[in-house]
């Protein structure tokens, strides 16, 4: 893997607000490629190796705060390779000041992968150190079915207001769903796509604490 190869590479960073202590709770690593001189998100997120990904990790993560979280998405087929979750074991092994926090994403990509293979990982991931967190909940392949039984491992859930539409009432209905069952399992609840003074507004109808979104932060390069 060459230097000039890596640097193809970055990943970009939103923070994600505590509003109760007014502080970034820790920053969600978005992959960015360069492409004709400009950033851009990739078209195929398997396409890097998992140690390849791993050291483009190990370069972000080295240029945050100190004690910060790092969240890290896969898609539900990277989350299921043994490579990859090992490489960035090793990253969280190496860089114990950090927390790195692995987003199970709603992407899909086609593959068949059972909630047994998921459910082996979430285990183990979370016995190595790492924490996991439920990314677009109620969206893609993130339903309840596919994420009741990752419960027990998991210790976010984040609802994205890009997956509200014009139904209103019954998009309303979903997110305090999600929300409900987040504070039932004791778990954090990150309400994410905040733009508006609106999403602003609606967060502090709900009482939600930590916040994502372009009214906080847009994904930016940061090293």
């Amino acid at each position: 893997m060459g230097a000039g190869e890596l640097n193809k590479y970055r990943l970009f960073r939103q923070g994600c607000y505590d509003r109760r202590r007014s502080v970034m709770d820790g920053y969600e690593l978005l992959l960015r490629e360069q492409v004709a001189g400009q950033w851009r998100v990739p078209l195929d997120f398997s396409m890097l190796a998992p140690d390849f990904f791993a050291a483009i990790v190990t370069e972000a993560v080295a240029h945050l705060p100190i004690a910060a979280n790092a969240m890290i998405n896969l898609d539900h087929d990277q989350f299921i390779d043994h490579e990859m979750i090992q490489a960035l074991i090793a990253v969280q092994q190496r860089t114990p000041q950090q927390q790195l926090i692995i987003e199970l994403t709603e992407r899909d990509n086609g593959a068949v992968i059972y909630n047994t293979d998921l459910i082996d990982t979430a285990r183990y991931l979370t016995s190595q150190g790492l924490k996991l967190s439920l990314d677009d909940v109620g969206s893609g392949k993130n339903d309840i079915e596919c994420i009741k039984p990752l419960l027990p491992y998991a210790s976010e859930m984040k609802f994205a207001l890009q997956n509200f539409d014009d139904s209103g009432e019954d998009s309303y209905q979903r997110l305090v769903f999600w929300e409900h069952l987040a504070i039932s399992e004791a778990k954090d609840f990150v309400l994410e796509g905040i733009e508006t003074q609106e999403d602003l507004s609606l967060a502090d109808t709900l009482g939600v604490n930590l916040r994502q979104g372009y009214y906080y932060d847009r994904p930016h390069r940061f090293y």
